[in-house]
């Protein structure tokens, strides 16, 4: 059990120095990075209504909140670099402001499930 531990934290650390800008939301077993382009993550978020529901509760400035829903859930426009630019130009209280809206929702943040 140990090793097995021990190989998901490796994983799981890999991942995150190489894959994004942005941060990795679970819920339900299934962890996506932010801003990907998945069809889990569209399910989750987008087609459930949650992200407008996240967004809503934040304090970003809207036009933020609106590129941050058009560059994850509207088909034509989905960029995970252009999310990535635009979170990593929030500031940090605007970041943790995001992330605590999503744990808000029931989402877990930088917790991957192995």
């Amino acid at each position: 059990m140990g090793i097995f531990l021990l190989m998901c934290l490796m994983f799981a650390a890999l991942l995150l120095s190489a894959c994004s800008d942005t941060f990795v939301i679970t819920k339900d077993g299934k962890s996506y990075f932010f801003g990907s382009n998945r069809e889990g993550f569209q399910k989750m978020l987008c087609e459930s209504g949650d992200l407008k529901t996240i967004l809503a509760d934040t304090q970003l400035p809207l036009n933020i909140r609106e590129d941050l829903f058009k560059f994850n859930c509207v088909a034509a426009e989905q960029s995970r670099e252009k999310v990535g630019v635009i979170y990593t130009s929030m500031t940090p209280e605007q970041r943790r402001d995001l992330r605590f809206a999503f744990q808000k929702h029931g989402y877990d943040i930088n917790y991957m499930v192995c």
